[in-house]
């Protein structure tokens, strides 16, 4: 039997970085309802990074990072809109806002872009495995 080809070295790169299932990511402009967010994520059991300033803006670099933005960093490098998501998300920190990424399975990405929404997040992506999804335009 013939073994499965690993395919171009892109798509070996994006299988390789997705350890987990999705990643939901969003920019929260008022830090009362950021803290709010926060909390009722943490309190639904997700694992959150959130960036803000300049050490936000150097964690938007993936290079030898691990975890959930870095890995919607290489995504986002990987399909094509990267620049614009990644200019915005690097705009959104020099403006003082926050950039809340939210490791979350499939079936439960559609509960923290909800709390998210419910906490006025803008600019929110769904991250799948191969696909990645502006939510609320």
């Amino acid at each position: 039997m013939r073994g499965i080809e690993p395919g171009p070295p892109e798509r070996q790169m994006l299988a390789e970085l997705h350890g987990f299932d999705d990643t939901v990511v969003a920019i929260l402009s008022d830090p009362e309802k950021a803290e709010g967010a926060i909390a009722r994520l943490r309190a639904a059991g997700y694992d959150i990074e959130v960036l803000e300033g300049e050490s936000g803006k150097d964690h938007l670099d993936p290079a030898g990072e691990s975890g959930p933005v870095a890995t919607v960093k290489r995504l986002l490098n990987a399909f094509g809109d990267q620049y614009r998501v990644l200019e915005r998300l690097s705009h959104e920190l020099d403006e003082g806002n926050l950039v809340i990424s939210v490791e979350a399975a499939p079936d439960q990405a559609d509960d923290a872009v909800a709390i998210l929404q419910d906490h006025d997040g803008e600019f929110i992506w769904k991250l799948g495995t191969w696909t990645y999804t502006r939510v609320g335009e």
